[in-house]
């Protein structure tokens, strides 16, 4: 075969077309070993001309039928690129590395690789092993590493550095398929260190035993790699260190190589083709080059991803956005997010000061420019109010999604979820035999009850079976309830509960116990999100030296931000607390106000102590200086 030598292409022998077409079918076949027909590759070339078959076999053969690096089977009416030929092999001879890595965390970094531990395999026997430790640089193992490894300071102190190990163990590992359990984090820390130290990152085929257990073993709800040993019978001798996982993870694929064979899929390039599919089935169509992702921060901030012509298709946050973008790529995305990648060609990053603000433009942005595939990935919960209209002669409970600016209208919530909810608001209001009808009534003793009524859920004030100011009295207790008085309620519940279950009233009981739990529920809801707009007063300073911004929390939700240039705007910031302070106690929730409020308690659950500061409000004084200093 004649080999075309450019640069452009990470890996030996790979050829560059540049910015074309042959490039974007090279890029595709090369996640396709075991080929692709004219159909799909005309499909990815041209929308809507793969639907003439006998054009796009044309077009096809055109464009690459004379290039050595693409070749047609004519048997499977398939193209290939020629360097997936190496791996048309059965699966009992094909070649794997399995590697597991001990680290000195959960990201990659240099120097963070503190053990290497390795197998080669041919088919299913495992042949050649490696194992070396490695000092890190800085020369400490942190000591929650070494109570879960066992590796000390002390043993890697005369190792050699990853500089040295690193060109040993690429000779050991060649172009061998590369198998991890939980592949992306072993080829995340290889691939960094590939990149810095020969200047090329690591380019061979990859196999997970994880994704793989998730496709032949989908009924088990736990895959560790411990417990999977465990379910086949496996040895857990070396847990937790580098041959020792390498060793259970060779044995995993090799029980899992079987399955594939049961399952037909014979040829090592069929099952890379398969396991390219994720669990959801469907392929992962890469269009971002790995370079430009491993380039990304390790910052807080949002991305926005874009389609081919620069249209925006999808915004999200992002903790670390290198870590969070490259999840993106793994097979185990579900089909709805394999179908978004197919389509991003491109991915814009914007880093914030933290976490907190990455939520917040998220949301902003998302808003405003409304991405299609934000719809239908994210269905946002709505949120409920419970309503008690007090002006109305006969009130009811009702659930709403939305606020009344009307007088005399007594709102709770909001609330995400409707369903228990809307179980908590039944059982308060047949309890006290509230009224779940609509409409305005017009009392009359020749009214039939409805079948609420004739059950006792209802008093009925519709025929005038309870009196309006009867009726009055069950609803302040209903008020009294909401407003979190829940005490007298929920006695009397749990003593009806107790009284039938002592009469042998079974179905009783359960009936009162039922009521009971869906009122503590309510209660404790209730109680939590009182303790957010009463408890969540606070200014949230983020970012560091000469980029600064206060949040100010009041009553639980985010009143302004403003950014930290200097003492006049702490002054201002001050000022703002003192003239909103005592406006926000007073201040109902509104629906728009929902999504900030949710945002600012999670991150305060959430944050970690390096995230921001926080200078807690005991009442509508802040000293500025303390912004500053």
């Amino acid at each position: 075969m004649r080999v075309v030598e450019e640069a452009g292409i990470p890996g030996a022998n790979q050829p560059h077309f540049g910015v074309s077409a042959k490039q974007k079918l090279y890029e595709f076949l090369c996640s396709r070993p075991a080929g692709a027909d004219a159909g799909e590759l005309i499909g990815l070339l041209l929308s809507g001309v793969g639907s003439d078959p006998e054009l796009g076999a044309r077009l096809v053969r055109q464009l690459i039928g004379d290039d050595p690096n693409f070749i047609f089977d004519s048997d499977a009416a398939q193209w290939r690129l020629a360097q997936s030929d190496r791996l048309r092999v059965g699966l009992d001879a094909a070649e794997f590395t399995v590697v597991d890595l001990e680290t000195t965390g959960g990201r990659a970094g240099p120097g963070t690789i503190i053990e290497i531990g390795a197998y080669r395999m041919v088919g299913k026997r495992l042949t050649e092993s490696f194992s070396q430790l490695v000092r890190p640089h800085g020369g400490v193992v942190p000591r929650f590493i070494t109570g879960l490894t066992s590796i000390t300071t002390e043993m890697v102190r005369e190792a050699p550095p990853i500089e040295d190990v690193l060109p040993a163990f690429r000779e050991f590992m060649g172009d061998r398929v590369m198998v991890a359990h939980n592949a992306a984090f072993d080829f995340g820390f290889l691939d960094f260190e590939y990149r810095r130290i020969f200047g090329i990152g690591l380019a061979n085929p990859v196999l997970c035993t994880l994704r793989m257990a998730r496709r032949f073993m989908p009924s088990l709800k736990r895959r560790r790699l411990d417990l999977l040993a465990t379910h086949f019978g496996l040895s857990l001798e070396g847990r937790h260190r580098g041959l020792g996982d390498a060793r259970m993870a060779a044995e995993i694929l090799s029980i899992f190589l079987e399955m594939a064979h049961r399952m037909g899929i014979t040829r090592l390039d069929r099952l890379l083709d398969d396991h390219h599919r994720g669990i959801a089935g469907k392929r992962i169509e890469r269009h971002v080059p790995p370079e430009e992702i491993a380039a990304l921060p390790h910052a807080p901030g949002v991305y926005l991803m874009r389609n081919e012509r620069g249209d925006l298709l999808y915004i999200g946050k992002a903790r670390r956005l290198r870590e969070r973008v490259s999840s993106y790529f793994s097979a185990s995305v579900k089909a709805k997010t394999a179908e978004l990648v197919s389509h991003v060609y491109k991915i814009e990053t914007r880093v914030t000061r933290s976490p907190l603000e990455a939520a917040l433009d998220e949301v902003r942005l998302i808003r405003e420019l409304k991405p299609p595939y934000n719809r239908m990935l994210k269905s946002a919960a709505p949120a409920y109010f419970i309503k008690l209209d007090l002006m109305d002669e006969f009130p009811r409970v009702t659930l709403s999604t939305k606020m009344s600016a009307r007088r005399g209208v007594m709102h709770l919530g909001p609330f995400i979820g409707r369903r228990g909810i809307e179980h908590s608001v039944r059982a308060l209001s047949r309890i006290l035999g509230l009224r779940t009808c609509g409409g305005k009534l017009a009392p009359s003793e020749e009214i039939s009850p409805c079948i609420y009524g004739q059950m006792g859920h209802c008093t009925a004030p519709c025929n005038v079976s309870i009196d309006e100011e009867k009726y009055a009295e069950r609803v302040r207790r209903a008020v009294g309830f909401l407003r979190g008085r829940s005490g007298p309620i929920l006695g009397e519940l749990a003593r009806a509960c107790d009284q039938a279950a002592a009469a042998m009233r079974f179905e009783e009981a359960a009936r009162f116990r039922r009521y009971l739990e869906e009122l503590t529920t309510l209660a404790h809801r209730a109680s939590r999100l009182s303790e957010v707009v009463t408890e969540n007063n606070l200014v949230i300073v983020t970012g560091n030296n000469g980029d600064r911004a206060a949040h100010v929390v009041l009553s639980g939700r985010l009143a302004t931000t403003i950014k930290l240039e200097g003492d006049e705007a702490a002054r201002e910031v001050s000022q703002f607390v003192a003239g909103n302070y005592e406006r926000y106690k007073l201040k109902t929730v509104e629906r728009g106000e929902l999504e900030q409020m949710t945002i600012v308690a999670r991150w305060l659950r959430e944050r970690t102590p390096d995230e921001g500061q926080l200078f807690h409000l005991t009442g509508p004084h802040l000293d500025p200086f303390a912004l500053v200093n």
